[in-house]
């Protein structure tokens, strides 16, 4: 593979890939070309037919031997959590300013591995405006983000910590136009408990009426609606409601017993309801690779072994509720999450939850899809990114090898291309 430049600082780029995948057909051509203009792309077609205007300076990227495909788009994160293992409680510990210290660095890491855009599902305070406003200004680095400010909870709910504390109808209205009118993208709230201390998971937070009133007055100003979802009551109440998109959506019963049910899963699909299941959140597939590695080396302690089998049924439950879904018609309602900040969930590796998606049933091209251009329809940023095709940013992702033969191969990046200028 190379990469070379006919004429620096130029307006139009022309980028040449062995392969392409445009995030939009399953297969990918070869011997292609991307006509970039500024930040956009201008046209993609055959090497050889696709030029700039007759006279123009422009720069030739080559990438003869490469695969080329839409910046990647990671729909779950929380970019001020530092990863590092620590408990929700223990993270709220660190300032305001050093959350934005790790978000500058998560950006980075973010974008260096191939991500372009990605979605802050929760952070105290104005943190997430503040690195937005970062990043617009150009003080940092990193993929666009589409940040929902502090995530709207009940009183002594999930995340009550990161301070949007809202009962009841009046509440939660003043609560989404706060948000709104301090720079929101979308609203998120906390329709479960989760791993916030004292908080019920498997019990549902806000009442259907109550999540309905966040869906209307977040309709009235624009702006589309995401919910953490982990009890199977919470999940109706949301798709009842309106709610866009579900995260996690573990179909949790009183007791934290987990059973699929297709009625529920019929009831979201009808009502259109994007579903990010962020698959490796909980499961210690990351963990289960250093393990994997490390066995190649020197045998695995007891400890570890225990580790691993524990790790390896928690990963196969949920693997089994994504097959399910599949089968009742999700494949394209599917998008990939992360959950990075939580936990050890260390931001770089939205590949991981690529290849969980295939591991649970997805082909390659689904899976990169879904964290393609089905995410940005959930994200409501399909007219600006998410495939390779004209009017869309030039957000380009180039990596060695091919993963719709082989889908860790995203791992190998090679380049980033973001708004047209190679960031990587």
């Amino acid at each position: 593979m190379a990469s070379e430049t006919r004429q620096s600082n130029a307006a139009f780029k022309v980028l040449l890939a062995g392969k392409l995948f445009d995030g939009i057909g399953d297969r990918a051509s070869e011997s292609m070309a991307i006509l970039l203009h500024g930040s956009h792309i201008a046209a993609v077609g055959r090497q050889g037919e696709v030029r700039p205007p007759e006279g123009a300076a422009y720069e030739e990227w080559r990438f003869d031997s490469a695969f080329v495909l839409p910046g990647l788009i990671d729909a779950h994160t929380h970019v001020t959590l530092a990863a590092d293992g620590r408990t929700y409680e223990q993270l709220m510990l660190d300032s305001d300013e050093v959350m934005a210290l790790v978000g500058v660095r998560n950006l980075e890491l973010h974008l260096r591995s191939g991500v372009t855009t990605l979605r802050d599902n929760g952070a105290r305070n104005r943190i997430a405006f503040a690195l937005k406003e970062g990043l617009r200004r150009g003080y940092i680095r990193g993929p666009r983000l589409l940040a929902s400010g502090r995530s709207i909870t009940c009183t002594g709910g999930h995340f009550h910590i990161v301070n949007a504390v809202a009962d009841g109808p009046d509440e939660l209205r003043r609560e989404v136009r706060k948000l709104v009118h301090e720079g929101a993208d979308f609203i998120k709230v906390m329709a479960t408990g989760g791993g916030t201390a004292g908080t019920l998971p498997d019990y549902a937070s806000y009442s259907e009426e109550e999540l309905r009133v966040i869906v209307e007055e977040a309709k009235r100003f624009g702006k589309l609606t995401s919910a953490h979802t982990r009890a199977k009551a919470g999940m109706i109440n949301a798709a009842r409601a309106g709610i866009d998109c579900i995260e996690h959506a573990e179909f949790l019963e009183p007791g934290m017993v987990s059973h699929y049910d297709p009625k529920v899963a019929e009831l979201l699909l009808k009502a259109g309801t994007y579903v990010s299941p962020t698959l490796e959140a909980g499961t210690g597939y990351h963990k289960n690779l250093q393990l994997k590695k490390k066995q190649e080396q020197e045998p695995l302690s007891a400890a570890e072994k225990a580790l691993y089998e524990s790790n390896q049924r928690r990963t196969e439950a949920r693997l089994a509720i994504l097959r399910r879904f599949l089968e009742d018609g999700f494949a394209d309602r599917l998008i990939s999450g992360t959950d990075a900040g939580c936990g050890e969930l260390a931001f770089g590796h939205l590949q991981y939850d690529i290849e969980l998606m295939t591991i649970g049933g997805m082909s390659n091209a689904q899976a990169i899809k879904s964290a393609t251009s089905v995410a940005a329809k959930a994200l409501g940023v399909d007219d600006v990114v998410g495939t390779i095709s004209p009017g869309r940013k030039a957000d380009i992702l180039v990596v060695e090898g091919d993963p719709l033969s082989r889908i860790s191969d995203l791992e190998r990046v090679a380049a980033v291309i973001m708004d047209g200028e190679r960031v990587v």
